[in-house]
């Protein structure tokens, strides 16, 4: 018999971790230099010392730039809009935007802007498959 249970699964398991009950995504500082990066890294790239931490990463961050790509994986409803965001620990992060249409009106450069955890497709199974977005901070959260 299948399991009628559809199962909510990350995107990248090593990308995500709990901290103090909420999901953040989680990232790697160097303790010689300090730099912060994502995803984990075992050796810094900057000053090469093996010494790193994992630490969760900001979940707010303003929005760097965007564009609105009119291609998509199987399944994804185009258009959509894609951007960077710059995090306070000094990183840009490549993200899915969402709840900001209409993008011409909504988006704008150096708006404060939310990570959210969404569906990002569905496997051969059923389970919904969820990872990072991020949204303007105006916007209802979805759960």
């Amino acid at each position: 018999m299948l399991n009628d249970v559809v199962k909510r699964k990350f995107i990248e398991e090593g990308w995500f971790q709990t901290y103090d009950g909420a999901v953040m995504l989680v990232g790697t500082r160097c303790e010689a230099c300090n730099k912060v990066f994502f995803p984990r890294k075992e050796v810094c790239p900057d000053c090469f010392d093996g010494r790193l931490k994992a630490v969760p990463l900001s979940k707010r961050g303003k929005l760097h730039s965007y564009t609105l790509s009119f291609m998509g994986l199987p399944g994804m409803k185009t258009p959509y809009a894609v951007g960077f965001i710059e995090l306070p620990e000094r990183i840009k992060l490549f993200s899915v935007l969402t709840d900001c249409e209409p993008y011409e009106k909504v988006l704008k450069v150096d708006m404060e802007m939310e990570m959210v955890i969404e569906k990002i497709k569905q496997d051969e199974l059923g389970n919904e498959i969820v990872g990072y977005k991020f949204r303007p901070v105006n916007k209802e959260a979805k759960l």
